[in-house]
């Protein structure tokens, strides 16, 4: 997890450039232009000479950066952009010749920030965060916040059996954050390859900056800038023993004429709605996990209760034994919606026929501009979900029977009641008190007409 104290810190630093050069320096890029001198720096040693030295040109800079990218797609798209950064931030009113001394010092500011912080990924992630809070070229969809990442991680972990080699795959892959989570959990010891989809340019240039800077001996990466949902490639064969998505929510999609010919499709006898694609990633995630496999996917609450065709979808998944868990999350949690989302954990072959269903959405620390979700409340969703029990008014075993009489309806207050009755008052005292009241009432009023008589007096 990302410390709260080196978030002050580096948001102040960024404040504190941004102050200074206000006026002459576009202060929302300076996070981006950090960003890619961290990545540039880490990845190759000759990047990190070229930036060390204060610049005399910055064209004849931005050509041997090129020059040292050319034969490799990722670094050669993170130089374009790091020179359009600072083409763009460099303000038109700025005069030639403050030009290169603004961007010295913001250069040297950088380099004082990233030669402090030995962890670089933690350090990228702080200044993704702040894109996204104030000044986002990304929109908000590209990340999820650190904590449900972790969470998404851990319960996935319960159920990993292998020790290595460990196959994680995110079809919506944003910034990379589920991978991260998971790859540090994981630990250095296990092999680990990392697959990630993101139909987005910008994240999917993010993503890879951050996950180039954690492969090593036992960890590799492949990311492809695609849409899960009309193309397979890069992962036509995958086959993953772990899958962590945040999908956009209930955004319109456009399937092929015959997938409804395709399995699991034929078998359910209806696609997702157009309107709504949830499920479409719930059944194409599904399509790439291992027998033994865990997919934790968040989506909106609506996907529990809807009718027409995710009802049947539903139908489906409970009858196929899919569904391991359905749990509810407080309500603005996320960087671009204060909607309550849940998640759905699924797995192929589960040897109970059961559904654990658990309300969290009381568990949230009341924030601004996001609520948090505190680590107590990781903890007891994670160990909840491990000991598969009923807990009173927070958790509930639902049998499949149970299930089917609701109409496959999965909406967690069906299953998890969690009114806390009013307390209960006694007519006698209520009585009581009544006239307890009436009596003060009594006294002030003879008070109140004492008073009144003396002024009439007068």
């Amino acid at each position: 997890m990302v410390n709260s104290q080196d978030i002050v810190s580096v948001e102040q630093r960024v404040w504190n450039a941004g102050n200074k050069y206000r006026g002459q320096f576009e202060s929302g890029s300076i996070v981006t232009i950090w960003s890619e001198m961290i990545y540039l720096s880490a990845i190759r040693s000759e990047y990190a000479v070229l930036l060390e030295q204060p610049t005399l040109d910055l064209n004849m800079m931005i050509g041997q950066l090129h020059d040292l990218a050319q034969s490799n797609e990722i670094q050669a798209a993170v130089v374009s952009d790091f020179n359009e950064s600072i083409r763009h931030a460099l303000l038109p009113r700025t005069n030639e010749e403050n030009r290169l001394q603004i961007f010295n010092d913001i250069r040297e500011d950088g380099l004082t920030l990233i030669h402090e912080q030995c962890d670089r990924i933690t350090l990228m992630k702080i200044l993704q965060r702040m894109n996204i809070d104030y000044g986002p070229r990304m929109n908000g969809s590209s990340a999820t916040p650190d904590r449900l990442n972790k969470l998404m991680a851990s319960i996935a972990l319960t159920k990993v059996r292998e020790r290595g080699p460990i196959t994680v795959y995110d079809p919506t892959a944003g910034t990379g954050g589920s991978l991260i989570a998971m790859r540090r959990m994981l630990g250095k010891s296990i092999s680990v390859k990392l697959v990630g989809q993101e139909l987005d340019p910008e994240a999917y240039l993010r993503c890879n900056m951050m996950l180039d800077l954690i492969d090593d001996d036992t960890t590799s990466h492949h990311l492809s800038n695609n849409d899960a949902l009309s193309s397979d490639k890069g992962v036509k064969k995958l086959k993953a023993d772990i899958i962590l998505s945040d999908p956009p929510y209930s955004v319109n999609w456009n399937p092929e004429a015959d997938l409804l010919k395709s399995i699991p499709y034929s078998e359910i006898g209806v696609l997702p709605p157009k309107s709504r694609a949830d499920f479409a990633f719930v059944l194409n995630g599904l399509s790439h996990l291992k027998a033994e496999g865990t997919m934790v996917i968040q989506l909106p609450h609506g996907v529990l209760f809807r009718g027409a065709a995710e009802a049947k979808i539903r139908q489906y998944l409970i009858e196929q034994n899919y569904i391991d868990a359905v749990i509810g999350l407080p309500a603005n949690l996320q960087y671009e919606t204060s909607i309550p989302t849940m998640l759905l954990v699924l797995r192929r072959n589960r040897s109970r026929k059961d559904v654990l269903f658990i309300d969290a959405s009381d568990e949230a620390e009341r924030s601004r501009p996001r609520n948090n979700l505190p680590e107590s409340a990781v903890n007891r969703i994670v160990a909840t979900y491990q000991d598969f029990r009923d807990d009173n008014q927070y958790a509930h075993v639902a049998a499949q029977s149970e299930i089917i009489s609701n109409d496959f309806n999965l909406n967690i207050p069906r299953y998890v009641d969690n009114f806390v009755p009013p307390e209960k008052v006694s007519i006698a005292n209520l009585e009581n008190h009544i006239a307890s009241l009436n009596d003060e009432i009594n006294v002030l009023d003879t008070k109140m007409r004492k008073i009144m008589a003396k002024y009439h007096a007068e």
